[in-house]
């Protein structure tokens, strides 16, 4: 099972966003990225970029998912 949790560093604490899934006693191989407030920014600007261009679905562009029961 892989799955990405977001949480904060606190000491030698890290207190995540969510609660796991995961039985007591279970053993994780944890990776840490650490992020960046301009990473995080750039990360949101691209991707609001792509939702104002709309999804090619073929010959039609669609911007919105109205579009697709409009035809």
């Amino acid at each position: 099972m892989k799955r990405i949790y977001r949480g904060v560093v606190d000491g030698n604490v890290i207190r995540l966003g969510e609660s796991l899934d995961l039985p007591f006693g279970s053993q994780a191989i944890i990776t840490l990225t650490t992020l960046k407030k301009e990473e995080q920014k750039e990360i949101t600007d691209r991707q609001v970029e792509l939702l104002r261009r709309g999804f090619n679905l073929g010959k039609k562009l669609y911007t919105e998912r109205n579009d697709l029961y409009a035809r």
